[in-house]
């Protein structure tokens, strides 16, 4: 009976304890969204890699590797991967590692980058495999 009680107490005060600190996070964006042009898809059966192009804001001209491992679903994982930049202002490299999974048919990879410039942003890729649309949306973390 004790423990029905506790139970019970847990279940009615615990969540409302726990729904008063959710908070939302909202970072700034550090430049616009940038469309990419996807230059290869190299499907395995241990990982998936995408190399992509484009302009980048500040970063100039970027090349980028995406190697995105599976979980036991197939539909998500972990994604890895890196970035050179280059523009009038010089060369930058960018590692990232997060986690991927296919909403709505749509590849969504949310990592965090740190850039050799000392920066580090917070990236949402949005890839449409039907398409080869690829979208990255980078955040400023610091």
């Amino acid at each position: 009976m004790k423990r029905f009680i506790m139970l019970f107490m847990f279940a009615c005060f615990g969540t409302a304890a726990q729904a008063d600190h959710h908070e939302t996070i909202a970072f700034e964006k550090r430049q616009p969204d940038s469309p990419m042009t996807v230059t290869s898809v190299t499907l395995g059966r241990d990982a998936t890699t995408i190399n992509a192009e484009g302009e980048m804001g500040a970063y100039g001209r970027v090349y980028v590797t995406f190697t995105l491992t599976y979980d036991a679903d197939r539909t998500s994982g972990e994604v890895s991967g890196e970035g050179r930049g280059v523009s009038p202002d010089g060369y930058v490299t960018g590692l990232f590692a997060g986690r991927w999974a296919i909403e709505d048919g749509i590849v969504v990879m949310r990592h965090v980058v740190e850039i050799s410039d000392g920066t580090m942003n917070f990236d949402v890729v949005t890839f449409d495999p039907a398409s080869k649309d690829m979208t990255i949306e980078v955040h400023v973390i610091k």
